[in-house]
């Protein structure tokens, strides 16, 4: 038996390493400023992650990882085989997702928190990784590049998103990283990154393919140029950049088709091959020349062969263990290698899912990544033009080391343990100032660092190229664009940093950056101000403040040309850069937290595409409780109260049109848990019967009974279908499943929205007559179109309204597929929220009269919004779009005409509520001068009340107090864009303060009484209280409009309105990010609410049953277009705002007679 004895050297070495005190050196302030960044990152990667409901293709991700990881099985492979474990199929992409899905289950259980934390964990790696970019971008840059990943809207939106891409970006950060520290320092540990970064994505995402010849080409351009003569590679590349641009010219000018085969054409190729070619044409001529990549790969391969095969191996070893399910599956390893380039290139370019115009992407870097995009072009166009300057010196002897660090190697780099010694020769990175005084730029002997920013641009300008080219264009795709553009900014920044000598800087130098603000500030204001259309004084008043600012201006360049005189013209430009980039970030900033936090589930962005509603988990919830108090005679162990063995009913859609109108997805993962989960056809809905919805009772033996839950797409829900589900069940809901931002209509270049210029393109003519059969080509917008819309002023105030606050300019509004949620009769008032009756299908209630028409004349109107009705029946309208109130008479002919634009006594800025007291004095929501005002019965001006501290431009004026509790006490008078005010019977006039999210309630002279409300969702809070109506009882009814929901409120024992409502109801149709103005009435315990998204009115009781709906889309006696406004009239009809045909309509109700007691008829 051999006695193993430890060498006492060893023994020393480990007690000297222990025994050696702590230090902090290596803890500076550039490593602080990284650990704050990291947590910054953490909090913004995981704060709020599960708050929206998952995306259609993240429910479908989130639930085959909950196949995989519970063993479920029913895999669908590649080439229709079916397996019991995971197996890849090209249309969900590759295997890591699910596998690191799987492990985010197996330590936190299944959610859809757990469902997106692999790609959020990837986003912090990501900002991480960026860390490691020190020697081509500098430490401040590395720290730069890693709060542009953190924090960018693109990036952070998907890497909170469960879908490939926000790991894609991870792994490609690795390759880059991987290959250009190997390049640069021959240590095997970044050639081991540069394999991981390749097999996992190669087991990620098929876009690879692109990444792989974007990444190839430029590879492929420097080792050509090390190995054959310039002269060589300048008439190679030229040539492949010519033939290119003959094959784009003779498809523009319709020579060609340029269809390679069915589903390949020849245009985005040879746009592709131009880029690239010219690319590599013009680095060819500016990089440094210094042989780099031969001589390492050689070195590779003679000298660090076994690193080589490691490498190769580790590639490998993941890409078959991922593809594989770990052995499970070994077919889908071969299938990996090429279904999915078959895939891509067989049918989803053809596809072409999106459908999205070749300026796509242009639009969303502009709205998304404005910093980045164009910071990176000027870089690009900087770099391509003057190229990388080195600045050489000597380096000092005393500085030499004779083995290169991490950071620095030798110039020949040929080993990799330093037997050949640096050069001597300093390079300066890509032309910083050689004066400079930041050492955090300083580079020693690094060929490489040249390549790295060339490198950057010629992968964005490609990337950029080449999903613009691609046929599938997704706002998720953007993501790797911003990428390279985030990285290339980070460089061009620091390298602007680094050239300005801080220490010497003349102290005047810094009245540049507030002058430059300013002056932006001036021009925008002067624009608004010429732009305003006004007459007489007021145009006046618009043009003098104009040209004052126009004079401010100059002034401002004059200070910014002295500022250049005195720090220099260098300095002074670096300064004014860097001052454009902070305000452009700050824009970003903005762009970021909207379309993260505040509306990450409402698609008033496009990037939010085909978005699953806020309402989904809400209805599994009720669903959840509904179940669980039901079926408690299915216990198991997994299912202790029985609620999972609850048989349900899913709208799986049309087969025949690939499943149209399928509710599966959220819902077959918000569901997962329900072993009772059954689907029926369009078809089946369509033809239905009582029989339609039985199914086998929970305990799997006895009689056939109904479903206790049907859920159905409104596509299926035809007459037929309604009257058998009405028989035996209750609509719960009435909402959509998912919604999307409004594109517009690629064949009507007239209609709103971006895809109006989807044909601006050269030899478009064949693809109209495929695409759009009723679109003449001489009608298709010209090329221009699209880059001269940019100019054309008529926009800018909307424009600039949604850039600020994400507001749809009209007509555009959101719009989804819609679905009803049914519930048994018998169960129908089981859980927490009250059921509503169903209020049957939509009647058809022709207008007993129909006045009123477009236009500015006296009795015209445009964009009438509010409604009342006097004591007389007199109906006064609130003519928003011409500043004014229009009085008709009973019978509709106009008798008066009120205010006018502005914000005198009596004037007005787009009224909307409109209320009538006892005495016929009337009270008007003057909504952008922020105050009411009172007029008497004549019309003659009174008094108002209320306040606007702030311009939000185009004269708006507001008081914004967030909506707070503790705000909205302090300053009772201070309105938001009030839009509903109503009477009651003791003369308290009640205002519906909108942007504060509250009820203030004033005596009928503006005395302040009370309010109540805040911004929130739970009783008695607000979120955009539009409509505001009191009945003859003083119960007051506020249309909740962005929590959905009517809340009614009683009156107190005090005799003020309690806060607390005693009864709310879900509206559907209402909501958030809309702003169509939907109002309310009430009378005799009845309450009208309109719901103009969906151009219905709905009548219920105080309680919220349902009676009557009418309406429907359209412009005869029996359709609304956006109706608003509702009032009830003396006589007992109902007056109603058709906003959209703009016209006036009275109908008289039928005789609706309530199921609770008492209730009063309406006729």
């Amino acid at each position: 038996m051999a006695i193993l004895s430890r060498d006492p050297r060893d023994v020393a070495a480990a007690h000297a390493g222990l025994d050696r005190p702590l230090s902090l050196t290596w803890l500076s302030s550039d490593v602080l400023l990284l650990a704050l960044l990291l947590v910054a990152s953490v909090i913004a990667h995981l704060y709020g992650l599960e708050r929206m409901a998952l995306h259609h293709d993240e429910s479908i991700h989130a639930w085959m990882s909950w196949k995989f990881y519970t063993g479920a099985g029913g895999f669908i492979c590649w080439g229709g085989r079916s397996s019991a474990t995971y197996c890849y199929d090209p249309v969900y992409h590759g295997p890591s997702l699910y596998v690191l899905t799987l492990f985010s289950y197996f330590l936190f259980g299944d959610g859809d928190m757990q469902a997106r934390l692999p790609q959020a964990a990837a986003g912090i790696a990501l900002v991480a990784s960026a860390w490691m970019l020190r020697p081509y971008l500098g430490t401040r840059g590395a720290l730069l590049a890693g709060v542009l990943l953190a924090f960018t809207p693109t990036l952070l939106y998907y890497t909170r998103f469960a879908r490939h891409d926000g790991l894609m970006v991870l792994w490609t950060l690795w390759i880059v990283i991987g290959f250009f520290r190997y390049l640069d320092t021959a240590q095997p540990r970044y050639l081991y990154l540069l394999a991981v970064g390749i097999a996992l994505a190669l087991a990620t995402h098929e876009l690879y393919y692109i990444l792989g010849f974007i990444f190839g080409w430029f590879l492929i351009i420097r080792v050509l140029y090390e190995l054959l003569p310039r002269r060589t590679m300048t008439i190679a590349l030229g040539s492949i950049a010519g033939v290119a641009a003959l094959v784009e010219l003779s498809i523009i000018t319709g020579l060609w088709y340029g269809r390679l085969t069915p589903t390949l054409r020849a245009d985005g190729i040879s746009l592709l091959f131009f880029t690239v070619a010219s690319g590599g044409l013009i680095m060819s001529r500016v990089w440094d020349p210094t042989p780099l990549c031969v001589p390492r790969f050689v070195a590779l391969w003679q000298e660090q062969r076994t690193v080589l095969w490691v490498a190769l191996g580790m590639l490998a070893s993941i890409f078959v263990v991922l593809y594989s399910a770990f052995f499970a599956d070994m077919q889908s390893v071969f299938a990996g290698l090429y279904a999915g380039l078959a895939y891509w290139l067989g049918s989803q370019q053809e596809f072409a899912r999106g459908d999205q115009p070749w300026y796509y992407y242009l639009m969303l870097m502009s709205l998304y990544e404005p910093l980045a995009f164009f910071g990176g072009l000027t870089a690009t166009v900087y770099l391509f033009t003057r190229g990388v300057r080195f600045h050489r010196q000597k380096q000092p002897a005393a500085n030499r080391e004779d083995t290169p660090s991490d950071n620095d190697i030798n110039v020949a780099g040929l080993t990799p343990d330093g037997a050949n010694t640096p050069s001597g020769n300093d390079i300066n990175i890509a032309g910083l100032a050689p004066d400079s005084a930041d050492t955090h730029m300083s580079f020693i002997g690094r060929p490489a660092t040249a390549l790295f920013p060339l490198f950057l641009a010629f992968w964005f300008l490609c990337s950029f190229v080449a999903f613009s080219w691609a046929g599938e264009k997704m706002p998720w795709l953007n993501a790797h664009i911003a990428l390279p553009a985030n990285l290339l900014l980070a460089w061009a920044l620091a390298r602007l940093g680094a050239s300005l000598n801080w220490r010497d800087l003349d102290r005047r130098a810094w009245l540049a950056p507030p002058a430059l603000t300013l002056l932006f500030i001036a021009l925008a204001v002067a624009s608004w101000r010429f732009g305003q259309s006004a007459v007489g004084q007021q145009a006046q008043t618009n043009l003098l403040q104009g040209v004052l600012l126009l004079a401010l201006a100059g002034g401002l360049i004059s200070l910014i040309v002295r500022v250049g005189q005195w720090a220099g013209v260098r300095a002074t430009l670096a300064l004014c850069a860097l001052t454009v980039a902070a305000l452009v970030g700050a824009y970003t900033l903005r762009a970021t937290w909207l379309v993260v936090y505040d509306h990450p589930d409402t698609p008033v962005e496009p990037m939010i595409y085909t978005q699953s509603t806020p309402d989904i988990p809400l209805i599994v919830a009720q669903i959840r409780d509904l179940a669980i108090s039901q079926t408690r005679n299915a216990r198991g162990v997994n299912d202790p109260t029985g609620g999972l063995s609850m048989p349900l009913i899913m709208d799986r859609g049309d087969p025949a049109q690939d499943g149209e109108g399928s509710l599966a997805w959220p819902y077959q993962w918000y569901l997962r848990d329900f072993t009772r989960l059954e689907t029926r056809s369009s078809d089946d809905f369509r033809s239905a019967t009582s029989d339609t919805f039985l199914v086998d009772p929970p305990q799997g033996a006895g009689e056939r009974i109904l479903a206790p839950v049907v859920l159905v797409s409104r596509v299926s829900l035809n007459s037929t279908a309604q009257q058998a589900l009405e028989a035996s069940y209750v609509r719960l809901y009435d909402t959509k499943l998912n919604w999307w931002f409004p594109e517009g209509n690629k064949c009507d270049p007239q209609s709103a929205g971006y895809k109006r210029f989807y044909f601006a393109y050269p030899g478009s003519a064949g693809d109209i007559a495929k695409a759009c059969p009723g679109l003449q080509p001489q009608d298709a917008p010209p090329v221009w179109a699209p880059i001269f819309w940019i100019f054309d002023s008529s926009h800018w105030a909307n424009t600039g309204q949604y850039l600020l606050y994400r507001e749809l300019p009209p007509p555009l509004r959101l719009d989804g597929r819609e679905m009803s949620v049914w519930v048994r009769r018998d169960l129908a008032r089981v859980g927490d929220a009250p059921a509503v009756a169903a209020t049957g299908s939509v009647i058809k209630l022709v207008a007993t009269d129909i006045f009123g028409e477009f236009g500015s004349e006296p009795g015209q109107l445009i964009q009438p919004r509010g409604v009342a009705v006097d004591p007389q029946g007199n109906v006064i309208v609130s003519d928003s779009g011409n500043h004014r109130l229009i009085v008709f008479d009973p019978s509709g002919t106009p008798i008066r005409t009120i205010g006018g634009f502005g914000n005198g006594d009596g004037q007005f800025y787009e009224p909307r509520g409109v209320a009538v007291d006892a005495a016929g004095n009337m009270y008007v929501a003057d909504t952008w001068n922020a105050r009411i005002v009172k007029l008497d019965p004549q019309g003659r001006f009174l008094s108002s009340w209320g306040v606007g501290r702030e311009d939000f431009g185009d004269g708006r004026r507001a008081s914004p107090t967030g909506g707070s509790q503790e705000q909205n006490l302090a300053r009772p008078l201070d309105f938001f864009g009030p839009r509903g005010v109503a009477v009651d019977a003791e003369g308290n006039v009640y205002i519906a303060d909108t942007g504060n999210k509250r009820i203030v309630v004033t005596d009928s002279d503006g005395n302040y009484q009370y309010q109540w409300g805040y911004d929130g969702s739970a009783a008695g809070q607000f979120n955009e209280p539009i409509g505001v109506a009191v009945d003859e009882n003083g119960t007051v009814f506020v249309a909740d409009t962005w929590n959905s929901r009517v809340q009614a409120f009683a009156r107190g024992e005090d005799g003020r309105v309690d806060p607390l409502p005693y009864a709310t109801w879900r509206v559907p149709g209402w909501q958030p990010q809309t702003y169509e103005d939907p109002f309310i009435a009430a009378r005799g315990g009845r309450v009208i609410v309109s719901v103009p998204v969906r151009n219905l009115l709905t009548l219920t009781d105080d309680n919220g049953v349902g009676l009557l709906t009418w309406g429907g889309s359209g412009n005869d006696a029996a359709s609304v277009n956006l109706p608003c406004g509702v009032a009830f009239a003396p006589d007992g009809s109902v007056v109603v705002v058709d906003r959209g045909n703009v016209r006036m309509m009275r109908f008289a109700l039928p005789n609706v007679a309530s199921p609770v007691s008492n209730d009063v008829p309406l006729q």
